[in-house]
Formats: C-alpha cells, sequence, structure tokens
C-alpha cells in the first residue's frame, strides 16, 4: 500500500512540474517523432492543392492584372496607398498593407469578409475618389481584383473574419423613435463631431485624425449621397454597429439594438430629400452624323436633334460638393466634330478686369484606344497621351440675366480663345499646345442657372498630338468639371471615368 501510495504521488508530482514542459515541447517539434512546423508551413498545408490551386492562381492574376490597370494609380505598387495620384487626392487613398478597411460587416477591429470587399469595389466609397467600379468591370473580375488585395496584408493568411454583427428586426418609424435617437445623439456626443444637427460642424471637426496621422474629413450627415456605407436602414445600422475603422468613427456595438435603432431613425429623419442617382460611371454618347455646318454656338437650333447623355462626376479633392452630373450631346458631319456640355451652376464665375478669382471650368479628355483598361483615365499615363480640351469661363463668355458688366477682350493675351488645348501623359505631365496646334472654338452661355458650352474642330487636324476622328466607330472620352464657387481648381475638380464615344 505504502509502495502503490508513493508511486501515485510520484506520478501526480511528473504531471503537477513536468507535463506542461512535455506540451510546450510538443508545441515547439523537441519531442522524438514530433516535427517543428512554421507558421509557414501551417499556411501551406491549409492552401489548396490540384485543379484548385491552378484554379486560384489564375484567379490571383487575373486581380493583379486589373489592380495594375485601374487601382496601382491611387492605391501604389504595393497597396500602401501611395500611387503616382495620390497627392491630388482629399480623403487620401487607404493603406491595406495592414488590413484595416472602413467598410465591414463584421466587428470592429476584425477583418472584413471576401464579401464586404467586394462590395466596397462594387459601390466605391461615396465622399472620396474611390469609384463604383461595379459599373465597369463584372463579377468575376471584382472577386478576382479581392483575392489580390487581400495578398498585401499578413492578417489575411494568419487570420480569418469574424462572426457578422447582426442588425435584428427594425422597430416602427415614428416621432417616438426619432424623439429617442436625438437624445441618444446627445448621449453619444456625436455632435462634437457631426454638429448637433448633423450638418458636420461640431467642435472636434477640424481636429481629428485617422489611423495614419492624416486629416480625418467629418461629413454631413443629412446627405445620403455622402454616407460610405450606404443610406437605408439596414446599412446605417450597420455602420454605427461595426464603426470605421481607421478612422474617428468608433464602433457602438455597446448599445442595444433598440437604441441603435432610434438612432438611425432620428439621422434619417434629418436627410434631404435626394434625387436617386441612377446615373452608371460609364454610358454611351451617340455623335450623331448631320448635314449642316457646326459652329462654336451652344444656342444653336441644331442642337435639338443630338440625344443627350447624362455622365456622372465625383469630387477628387471637395468632399463637401459630393457627386455631380451634367449632359453632353455630339454631332459631326463630314468635317467638324462637335460637342455641348451643359451642367447646374447657380452663380457664373467668369474672368474680370482686376479680380483674382476661381473660374468654372470644364474640360474633354479623349484616349488614344478604345478599350477602357487601355489608358488609365486620371490624364493618361506615360507613354499613352491623352488629348486635353479645357475651356473656362473666360470675359468673352455670354452671361444672359445678371448684372455683370460685358468685357470686350479675353483676359488672357497668350490665349485667343475660351479653349485651351493641351496633353499629359498623367498627373504633373500637363503640356500646353503651340498656338499654331490650338485648333478647337469654344464658347460658352450661362443662363437661368444653367452653363451651355461648345466645343468644335475638325476631325482630323494632322497633329499627331491630336485626337483624331476619321474612320473610327468609336473613341474614349473623359469629362472634368471645376466650380468656381466652391473654389475648384486645377486638381482640384470633379471627374467621370471613361464613356464611349459611338459615331451614328
Amino acid at each position: 500500500m505504502g509502495f502503490v501510495s508513493k508511486f501515485t504521488v510520484i506520478s501526480f508530482s511528473f504531471l503537477i512540474f513536468f507535463w506542461p514542459s512535455q506540451v510546450h515541447a510538443e508545441s515547439q517539434g523537441h519531442l522524438p517523432g514530433i516535427q517543428s512546423k512554421t507558421i509557414e508551413e501551417l499556411i501551406e498545408m491549409t492552401e489548396p492543392k490540384g485543379g484548385e490551386a491552378r484554379e486560384k492562381a489564375s484567379l490571383l492574376q487575373r486581380g493583379k492584372k486589373t489592380y495594375r490597370q485601374f487601382c496601382v494609380h491611387c492605391h501604389g505598387e504595393r497597396g500602401q496607398g501611395k500611387g503616382r495620384t495620390s497627392p491630388y487626392l482629399y480623403p487620401l487613398p487607404r493603406d491595406v498593407t495592414l488590413g484595416i478597411f472602413k467598410l465591414r460587416s463584421t466587428p470592429g477591429n476584425a477583418l472584413p469578409r471576401d464579401e464586404d470587399l467586394y462590395q466596397t469595389l462594387r459601390d466605391g466609397v461615396p465622399g472620396t475618389a474611390m469609384p463604383a467600379w461595379g459599373d465597369v468591370l463584372n463579377e468575376l473580375t471584382l472577386r478576382a481584383l479581392v483575392e489580390f488585395i487581400k495578398t498585401f496584408s499578413n492578417r489575411f493568411q494568419l487570420e480569418s473574419p469574424d462572426f457578422i454583427m447582426p442588425i435584428g428586426l427594425e422597430p416602427a418609424f415614428d416621432r417616438l423613435s426619432v424623439k429617442r435617437g436625438k437624445i441618444l445623439y446627445q448621449e453619444l456626443r456625436c455632435g462634437r463631431c457631426h454638429g448637433e444637427e448633423g450638418g458636420r460642424e461640431g467642435s472636434l471637426e477640424q481636429d481629428l485624425n485617422d489611423a495614419w496621422g492624416n486629416p480625418s474629413k467629418v461629413y454631413d450627415l443629412r446627405r445620403t449621397e455622402l454616407y460610405k456605407g450606404g443610406a437605408t436602414s439596414d446599412e446605417v445600422f450597420q455602420t454605427l454597429v461595426t464603426g470605421m475603422d481607421g478612422t474617428p468613427m468608433n464602433a457602438y456595438d455597446y448599445v442595444s439594438g433598440d437604441e441603435l435603432w432610434h438612432l438611425v431613425h432620428y439621422l434619417q429623419s434629418n436627410y434631404d430629400q435626394q434625387i436617386p442617382d441612377r446615373v452608371k460611371m460609364s454610358e454611351t454618347i451617340i455623335s450623331l452624323h448631320v448635314s449642316e455646318d457646326l459652329v462654336a454656338s451652344p444656342e444653336a437650333d441644331i442642337w435639338k436633334k443630338a440625344p443627350k447623355t447624362q455622365v456622372k462626376l465625383r469630387a477628387l479633392q471637395s468632399v463637401s460638393s459630393g457627386f455631380s452630373r451634367l449632359s453632353v450631346q455630339s454631332l459631326h458631319n463630314d468635317q467638324k466634330i462637335a460637342f455641348r456640355l451643359q451642367w447646374s451652376d447657380s452663380s457664373p464665375n467668369r474672368a474680370e478686369p482686376g479680380v483674382s478669382r476661381f473660374l468654372d471650368g470644364v474640360a474633354l479628355q479623349f484616349a488614344p484606344g478604345p478599350a477602357i483598361h487601355s489608358t488609365y483615365y486620371g490624364m493618361g499615363e506615360q507613354n499613352k497621351s491623352v488629348n486635353i480640351w479645357h475651356w473656362r469661363a473666360d470675359s468673352n463668355q455670354k452671361i444672359v440675366g445678371k448684372d455683370i458688366i460685358p468685357q470686350p477682350k479675353a483676359l488672357d493675351p497668350f490665349r485667343e480663345q475660351a479653349v485651351e488645348e493641351l496633353n499629359a501623359s498623367g498627373f504633373g505631365t500637363l503640356t500646353v499646345q503651340s498656338l499654331e496646334d490650338q485648333q478647337v472654338e469654344g464658347k460658352g452661355v450661362w443662363q437661368d442657372g444653367r452653363w451651355a458650352v461648345v466645343f468644335v474642330r475638325e476631325l482630323d487636324t494632322g497633329s499627331s498630338f491630336d485626337a483624331r476622328f476619321v474612320k473610327v466607330r468609336k473613341k474614349l472620352m473623359a469629362v472634368a468639371l471645376w466650380d468656381g464657387t466652391l473654389k475648384e481648381k486645377n486638381a482640384n475638380k470633379r471627374v467621370s471615368f471613361w464613356q464611349e464615344l459611338k459615331f451614328k
């Protein structure tokens, strides 16, 4: 009995003092028969094999190609948000190497699901320069882009996305719910950033930074087009409960679901009435053939024949302007081609003597190739120069219904026309063509809160710097817009993606 008892004590002592070490040794692979597994080997064990591996490799290759065509200019070669275009953008492009993403259905500080990344790429990020790529790229390409973007951060190899934050059932939208939501808005001190009524005039508005130390922009909660995650009930709830990682917007996952629903209703009660934006990022513009002569006259009756196409624009820096749009028409005969652009502008900003101001302006940009992936829409790229026609509201432009003194001459002695022809091979490479190559005529008329601007040029000028319209069935064109009232100038502008110009 004494032997058994002593053996038992020794056994327990062995377990107490040596078992943890044994487990640790096994985990390190130090015991006989146990092979050490590095993190890389563990990852490799979970990687797909055979046909599945080839399919994934093909998907990654497709995603890499797409990233280099459409994303590298802003986010950079390694996804650090330092592309050649990034210095001209505000807010700055996201650095994805840390695996920190604003829009998720998962808890705060967790990785997004593939579906979250897919939706971000498909729908874009309102209030930023990130467009809705779902308008021009198919589902398979977007899925491939998701897989490639995940390679920039090791988090996707070491972690798995967490659970989806529950949304629950929405209660009735009534005055009591709105009232309780307003109380919660005050208790959570939302007004310190977004203002007492959500109009982004809070006391901390100018003092907020993101996780990288960059200034963080506060958005007007009354404007539905600026809600990054969407402005529907479920979308606003999800933004509140998950937060926006990398920004000062915390996750309110500690607030009960019912209370959050009341906050959603209060925010929605302050919405401005917005017309749903149904214009896609890329549309088709028809250039109609006519027999009449084409002149630089926005008021000519011939424009009644031309079909109109709405073109969607997004701000590169001026987040307060949100989305905007303009209409484009095009006509051509056997010698010339003409475009008329029209857009709303409550106040014309025209050049005047002795006054330094921001001018209204609009520009057309033409790509050398017919495919949307052939040239970067942000002023071209190296060895792929774009041709730009830039109109500014010079003093010769006609203003109807405003008490503005007419000026007999243009203010710029180096420009005979309100339109200037330029070329660019990427941001920072803008070059003005010589005087003899300035062959585009242009004229603008402002009336009843609306600009109408016409561009006219020969189909073929014979210059290698100019866009050619002879014997082509389609061409890519993009539009840029400047509003002087918003102090937009140079890179601070609103731009469109490539639009397809077809000749009919």
